[in-house]
């Protein structure tokens, strides 16, 4: 079950209140008022007592303001369920309570015969279960009522009885020395769950927007969201004014401030409608604009004294948000209109925005003047703001194909905000009215960047190549950049043939002089054909500052194997671009994980997973984070992310990330010993992802299904991933994929010539920018060879390296096989837990050799004769006579016996 409505941020309050009904169950009673403003969340919390006291018996009753003078009109509601127990009572006792349903003058009311009667009634009703009484909407309650449920309240301590009021203000209860529950209000990451999980489906702007208007209060945060139109929940409110345009909202709360609004003077309500159009809060601002509407400051007094508003300093607040929206909306149409204008005239030459958005707000029907000027406001805002300013102006303006245009810079703007649902919206409205080549381009752009995110990589290389043909002579410049991010998003489907096709093409651009641009997007085109040639990216990435720059960053930062530094670059100049940044952090976590920083790889992912918006993005990261896991060995969150992650992928066909996930899988696999799963995983990876995806990538699923495959007794499997890997590090000679190579040369290579081939790669690996868990991978493997060779304390220095070098990556379940490897060495290896004998000192502790003690632990788990032979580079012959020699030593007779004794943290069958 989830959070129950308007409970969040409220775990103190109901630890409270469960202590309570706690006490009152053994024989505890209390009492307790909640106390709060309207819609904090007062009625939730005592919803939540009714759901916590399950078994008791729960009265309730709520006062209200019609029977506030009618003496024990709540306390008769509240005995209504149990008048039948009156009859236990003494008559006299018993007769006062059925009175109290009786019409009772005010000056008549004899409360101490109630008090009696109502206490002995709540100890006679609690001899049979516990109590419980809830009030509700205490400020209305009558007074007789109050004074019986304080008096009551007070002698509960030693009774099974429990009750709790809920009260606006302080006044009633006030003497009887009852504790106060205040709930605060929400905090801002607490108000967007409570959004988010309600789901109104909202934008992310938009509930950003509802969580500052409703400053922490739930109530006001259910109603402001509610009345948001269509285009508001996409985000698109004004940024000066939150209620304008809003539907109108109803509720207890808006009817009371909207008598208080009528009793004031018509000048004072003027006033306060300037402050609820005006979401500063400046008293100068507000006073300047109110003087030209015949208001002044001192008009404001009257709403302080009713409670309305309070001033401090130079700020005017409202004492609750939903006095505001009933200031706002209490007006007539034409007042607002007329607020809004003295606020523009206010603004001025000192706020153009300010000045253009309550223009807009005072407006009439279209105009060419207002939406002009908010389309001048755009285009020095950030892509947020501009997202607003082009989406209101577009709004406003008569003609179809400015709007069209208008249309299309809110989308690209709110794409790159990243509120891709609100770019797909606008886009949809734009291209009926779009005529012109350059804005149906600029509207495939954002197309391909909705697509690429939430959708298809391979639609959105069409759509870039499709968008970008019609204006290769128009505007050479931007089809350029059209087209080398069409490369990046066919190599992110892992569709060779698209991505020639955008390179294809790109090649045959021809933009006008010379630009570092133009060299980049040469080099993408070079990076994405047959003969790759991507190390020549990375020194150009570092002359692109502006923003075509950063476009063609994005670009060929895919491609650009060994960038690092520019992955760095990228993701830091994208930390204001919200659209973007989840991607720039999968780049770096890429390029992270490449260096072996598997921490920092993490970091960037998770970050990126928090803000994707869309599900390739989301489902990409999970699959990386899946990865990390699978290096450290935890097998369930390992399962979990790449699950998440491929369910989009494989509908949608996205070879890459199905390929990671498969990847990730696979490596767990091979952590864990089970070599022939693992081996099946990799050579399941679709034949297309090897030759679209990133050579660092590619060079390691082939190294890990070489190792797969000799770890299976398999060599002749080993073939097509060598041939590959030969391949790759052929045309990309970095130092990884040269020292992969020599590691897996060196797992097929006869006795003699192996321990170049090991030497080697290490030696590659060992340098600085070295890859930490591969050179830790290729250390074990060089250490086991050197243990079967018996060269066993030249083995010992690399196993241990091999355990150092896994534990700063995190790679668990890895630093635990070196260690077994140095045991098998004849040496303990560092923090080895794992390598005692059976716990408690049982039969045959300390007894066994270090081989034996390794093989009777994977026995014990249920691993087959064979796969321990894999796992420890043994024959199944001798893992037999090893367990020949066990048993007695453990007193045991078969495996069943066996899987019976605690052998340590070591144990367990290979990937449990």
């Amino acid at each position: 079950m989830g959070t129950p409505p308007m409970l969040y941020g409220r775990s103190v309050e109901q630890a409270r209140i469960e202590r309570l009904i706690a006490g009152a169950r053994t024989g505890r009673g209390g009492a307790a008022v909640i106390r709060g403003a309207p819609g904090i969340g007062k009625t939730a919390l005592l919803d939540h007592a009714a759901d916590a006291a399950d078994g008791t018996l729960a009265l309730r009753c709520a006062g209200s303001p019609c029977e506030a003078g009618q003496p024990f009109a709540g306390l008769d509601l509240l005995l209504r369920p149990v008048r039948d127990g009156f009859d236990a009572l003494p008559g006299a006792a018993a007769d006062r309570l059925r009175a109290l349903s009786e019409p009772c003058p005010a000056g008549e009311v004899d409360l101490v015969p109630v008090r009696l009667a109502f206490l002995a009634l709540l100890r006679r009703i609690a001899g049979e279960r516990p109590v419980l009484c809830l009030v509700d909407d205490a400020q209305w309650l009558d007074p007789a009522s109050a004074d019986v449920l304080a008096f009551a309240a007070r002698r509960l301590a030693a009774e099974p009885v429990a009750l709790l009021a809920a009260d606006r203000g302080e006044e009633t209860f006030r003497s009887s020395g009852l504790p106060d529950i205040r709930p605060d209000a929400l905090e801002p990451h607490e108000a967007a769950a409570l959004l988010r999980d309600g789901g109104g489906g909202l934008s992310p702007l938009a509930v950003e927007r509802v969580v500052a208007e409703a400053d922490g209060n739930p109530l006001a945060l259910r109603l402001l969201a509610g009345c948001l139109t269509p285009g508001q929940r996409a985000g698109r409110i004004n940024p000066f004014t939150f209620h304008d345009g809003t539907r109108p909202i109803r509720g207890p709360v808006l009817d009371e401030a909207a008598e208080r609004l009528d009793a004031l003077p018509a000048r004072t309500r003027t006033l306060l409608l300037a402050a609820a159009a005006d979401d500063a809060r400046d008293a100068a601002r507000l006073a300047a604009a109110a003087s030209r509407l015949g208001a002044s400051a001192a008009d404001l007094a009257p709403a302080e004294r009713a409670g309305l508003v309070e001033a401090a300093g130079t700020a005017v607040a409202f004492t609750h948000p939903l006095v505001r929206a009933a200031s706002y909306q209490h007006a007539t149409a034409s007042e607002r209109r007329a607020v809004h204008r003295a606020l523009a005239d206010r603004a001025g030459r000192e706020d153009p925005e300010a000045r253009a958005w309550h223009r807009a707000a005072a407006a009439l029907g279209r105009g060419e003047d207002v939406a002009a000027e908010l389309e001048r406001a755009g285009e020095w805002s950030g892509d947020r703001r501009a997202y607003l300013c082009y989406a209101r102006a577009a709004e406003l303006t008569p003609d179809g194909g400015v709007r069209a245009h208008r249309l299309a810079a809110a989308a690209r703007s709110a794409s790159e905000a990243g509120l891709f649902g609100a770019a797909a919206e606008l886009a949809a409205r734009a291209a009926p009215l779009a005529a012109d080549t350059l804005t149906r381009a600029e509207l495939a752009q954002v197309g391909a960047a909705v697509e690429f995110e939430c959708g298809s990589p391979g639609r959105a290389a069409r759509t870039l190549v499709e968008g970008a043909l019609p204006i290769v002579r128009r505007d050479p410049a931007e089809a350029l950049l059209m087209l080398a991010d069409a490369v990046r998003c066919g190599w992110h489907a892992g569709d060779p043939g698209l991505v020639r096709e955008a390179a294809d093409a790109l090649r045959a651009v021809r933009p006008p002089g010379h630009s570092p641009a133009a060299d980049l997007a040469r080099a993408v085109a070079e990076a994405a054909g047959p003969a790759g040639g991507a190390g020549g990216l990375g020194g150009l990435l570092g002359s692109l500052a502006d923003e075509p720059g950063r476009r063609l960053a994005a670009a060929c930062l895919a491609l650009a194997d060994g960038a690092h530094e520019a992955a760095s670059r990228f993701a830091r100049d994208c930390r204001d671009a919200a659209g973007r940044l989840p991607y720039a952090l999968q780049v770096l976590a890429h390029a992270q994980i490449d260096r072996g920083r598997h921490r920092e790889a993490r970091e960037a992912a998770e970050e990126g997973l928090r803000l994707a918006g869309g599900r390739h993005r989301s489902g990409h990261l999970s699959c990386l984070l899946g990865w990390l896991a699978a290096v450290e060995g935890d097998e369930r969150r390992c399962a979990d992310l790449v699950a998440a992650g491929t369910e989009h992928a494989r509908a949608e066909r996205i070879t890459p990330t199905v390929s990671l996930g498969t990847w990730a899988l696979a490596l767990l696999d091979l952590g864990h010993g089970r070599h022939d799963e693992a081996l099946a995983r990799l050579e399941d990876v679709p034949e297309s992802a090897p030759e679209a995806g990133p050579v660092a990538t590619v060079v390691r699923q082939a190294s890990d299904r070489v190792e797969a495959a000799v770890r299976c007794r398999r060599p002749e499997r080993a073939r097509r991933p060598l041939a590959l890997l030969e391949d790759r590090a052929a045309k990309h000679p970095s130092p990884t994929a040269l020292a992969l190579l020599e590691r897996c040369r060196g797992q097929l290579a006869p006795r003699d010539e192996a321990e170049h081939h090991f030497a080697r790669a290490a030696e590659l690996l060992g340098r600085e920018g070295g890859n930490t868990y591969e050179r830790a991978r290729t250390e074990l493997l060089y250490g086991e060879w050197l243990r079967r060779a018996r060269r066993r304390a030249e083995a010992h220095r690399h196993l241990a390296l091999a355990v150092e070098l896994f534990t700063t990556v995190d790679a668990r379940v890895w630093a635990e096989r070196a260690r077994a490897e140095l045991g098998a060495a004849g040496v303990a290896g560092p923090a080895a837990g794992a390598d005692r004998g059976p716990a408690g000192g049982g039969p045959g502790a300390g007894g066994l050799t270090h081989q034996e003690l390794q093989v009777v632990r994977l026995a014990a788990a249920g691993a087959t004769n064979r796969e321990i032979a894999a796992r420890l580079y043994l024959s199944p012959r001798t893992v037999g006579n090893h367990l020949y020699r066990a048993y007695p030593k453990l007193g045991v007779r078969t495996r069943a016996e066996l899987r019976r004794l605690d052998f340590g943290a070591g144990s367990g069958r290979p990937g449990e």
